[in-house]
């Protein structure tokens, strides 16, 4: 099994024709007007060469607290008013997925296939747990006290919250060449929905694992390993009796989560994320290009080029915007109207993969290289 990371896939696809060069980034146009952004604190993570491996560990917002990891293995909490540090721990471990969350317990994967789960009081160990295989999704907390892991060798298990046992396993085949990472689970209900690398969405009981339907995102084509990549490594997304889903290099999908029937489909993919408000559905395709898709039927509502190439991060829909990151570490921020650049803000230049965090208006974002970021909008969208 090989992997591939995401930025590296898109350069591939761009430049596996003979017909032209490798697209470049769209140069960013100047914002005529707009609302301005302001920095209301900083901290940051010390990075090392294991963070441009590890690049999407997430950081978790908890009542006042945010928590952040560097895949070095610093965790640390910070007050979300002013950014103080509150407590920090090193761990002599790489650590390649987080930050998952419980009441009681920070959650964390590492690259040698182990689960921690740490105090959110202070940081100190609880436990630690063997699993199958380097872990590359933040584990997930479940209903009856269990953490769901997905590791990178297609094993998914579920582990007692108080103690780290396994309780059950699944396994799911993994295509010889795969995108680096694998979709968080989402539990929903009694299900735990899994995005596959072989272009699948599989339902399983949280009780067991046992499957209890499997939906088909996308059909694998093309003649070479790298053509037929079509992981789904977007994490689904939960409304009601709906499953929102998409694939790399396929469809963006509306499923029965009762029965995994398709509702309604589109053919377009994307492997980084999706956001939601009340009537619409936000992706991010392949290309960086972002979508705003009607969520009754997918029709779509308006497309942005602005940022096509640009290896554009997961999107964050909130307060009549929707904001990403790209490359070169800068914030976008899109009127979920009509999709037009409003504000923009650079946070560093290592850049930014993984949506920002909202409270009350303001936006908490992790960059490439572990700074965390504190902004609010100066003004209302024009």
């Amino acid at each position: 099994m090989r992997l591939l990371w995401p930025a590296l896939m898109v350069s591939l696809l761009a430049g596996c024709s003979s017909s032209g060069p490798i697209h470049e980034p769209t140069p960013l146009e100047p914002l005529e007007s707009g609302a301005g952004v302001r920095s209301l604190w900083s901290v940051s993570t010390p990075a090392g060469a294991e963070d441009t491996i590890y690049d999407t560990l997430r950081p978790v917002l908890s009542g006042e607290v945010l928590y952040s990891v560097g895949a070095a293995g610093i965790v640390q909490a910070h007050s979300v008013s002013n950014g103080k540090r509150l407590w920090k721990v090193e761990l002599e471990t790489v650590i390649s997925a987080g930050l998952g969350a419980s009441p009681e317990l920070l959650l964390l994967g590492t690259a040698a296939g182990e689960v921690l789960a740490l105090s959110r009081s202070d940081g100190a160990l609880r436990w630690r747990s063997r699993v199958s295989s380097e872990v590359l999704a933040p584990p997930v907390a479940a209903k009856d006290n269990l953490v769901i892991v997905r590791c990178g060798d297609g094993v998914t298990e579920a582990l007692s919250l108080d103690s780290g046992e396994q309780l059950w396993r699944f396994a799911s085949q993994v295509p010889s060449l795969s995108l680096r990472g694998v979709a968080m689970p989402v539990v929903s209900d009694d299900l735990v929905l899994l995005g596959l690398a072989n272009g699948h969405l599989a339902a399983l009981s949280v009780f067991d694992g046992v499957l209890q339907w499997e939906a088909t995102v996308v059909v694998p084509q093309g003649r070479t390993d790298l053509e037929r990549m079509v992981d789904v490594d977007a994490a689904p997304l939960v409304v009601g009796d709906v499953v929102y889903v998409t694939a790399h290099q396929g469809r963006v999908l509306a499923l029965s989560k009762l029965t995994g029937t398709t509702l309604w489909s589109r053919d377009l993919g994307g492997s980084v994320g999706l956001a939601l408000d009340q009537q619409t559905l936000y992706l991010v395709d392949d290309a960086g290009q972002i979508w705003a898709l009607d969520r009754r039927n997918g029709a779509t509502l308006w497309k942005s080029e602005k940022l096509k190439y640009r290896e554009v991060g997961a999107p964050l829909a909130y307060d009549g915007a929707v904001v990403v990151g790209d490359f070169e570490g800068y914030l976008h921020w899109l009127a979920q109207s009509d999709g037009r650049i409003f504000a923009r803000y650079q946070v560093d230049e290592a850049g930014i993969r993984v949506a920002p965090l909202e409270r009350q208006g303001i936006l908490y974002s992790r960059s490439r290289s572990g700074k965390v970021e504190a902004l609010r909008l100066r003004t209302q969208q024009p």
